[in-house]
């Protein structure tokens, strides 16, 4: 049951956080122009001066950019949330201590979907778009359903944070990432917030979440190799806590379906902070909210 899960969570932290989404091979389309999020365009395009204001402060300065309320551990939809668009506004699992039981059981033994946008080569945008960068994510356009196993991994084992950095077209948040940047140019998502969806399919119950990450850091938008991060044995390396609590390279996932709780004020949720060694600076944080829930 807990498996199951852990590989939600880790979708879900992927998508949002560390790998931004495990979708279809864009390199095989490079005509060298599309290009993601960039320093410059971070805090025009994404409400103001998101991608300067979260990385320093997550709480206070983006609930004021895009929209007036705090986004952070509640469960006020925002303008940038579609709150009008499905799954949203269902909320009711989320405040249910015995729906949110349930949504885990079906979680658990069901059919898991990461919603994806499809490739596009032509479109200048289209990694903003497939991060789910606020002010280019569009719950519309995220019309392609991508199982563990269309992207070669094992869909009966949560693979961590740097199986799907290897093989789930990770880091192409980054700043600059472009088509000609694969195997050079990942690494940690830009300063700025997320959203993305993931359906899960059990007993002919469809569930259908959407997600909410706000990204800050340092590290935030680097290269894995700016930051002298060998992917293949440097994500392992990397001390990872989970609501303050240090969690181990394999365990990030399990800690967060711990820490998730129903609350009616309070979105389901953790937060994730990465530092290079123990007792070591933050440099990645990732506030990571469920914030709308449907069945059918």
């Amino acid at each position: 049951m807990m498996k199951k899960f852990r590989q939600l969570l880790l979708m879900l932290f992927i998508a949002l956080t560390l790998v931004a989404c495990p979708g279809d091979n864009d390199d095989d389309d490079d005509n060298g122009t599309d290009t993601t999020t960039d320093s410059d365009d971070t805090g025009d395009d994404t409400g103001g001066d998101t991608g300067d204001d979260t990385g320093g402060d997550t709480g206070g300065d983006t609930g004021g950019d895009t929209g007036g309320d705090t986004i952070s551990g509640n469960l006020v939809l925002q303008t940038a949330d579609n709150p009008n668009v499905a799954p949203c506004p269902m909320q009711d699992i989320l405040t249910d201590s015995t729906s949110i039981a349930a949504l885990r059981t079906a979680l658990s033994s069901g059919t898991l979907l990461y919603l994806d946008v499809p490739f596009n080569g032509s479109d200048s945008d289209i990694y903003r778009k497939k991060c789910g960068l606020e002010g280019f994510w569009n719950p519309t356009d995220n019309s392609a359903e991508i199982s563990l196993s269309s992207i070669g991994l094992d869909p009966a084992t949560a693979p961590n944070i740097t199986d799907l950095v290897l093989f789930g077209n990770a880091g192409i948040c980054a700043d600059g990432f472009n088509n000609s940047s694969f195997g050079v140019g990942e690494g940690f998502p830009v300063a700025g917030i997320y959203r993305k969806e993931i359906k899960a399919s059990h007993q002919g119950t469809t569930y259908h979440l959407r997600f909410r990450a706000v990204v800050s850091g340092t590290s935030a938008g680097n290269t894995f190799s700016s930051e002298g991060i060998t992917p293949s044995t440097g994500l392992s390396a990397l001390v990872y806590h989970v609501n303050g609590v240090q969690t181990d390279h394999d365990g990030v996932f399990a800690a967060l379906v711990n820490a998730m709780s129903a609350s009616s004020s309070t979105a389901p949720g953790a937060t994730v902070e990465v530092r290079k060694s123990a007792g070591g600076t933050v440099i990645f944080t990732a506030i990571v909210e469920v914030i709308c829930v449907s069945s059918s």
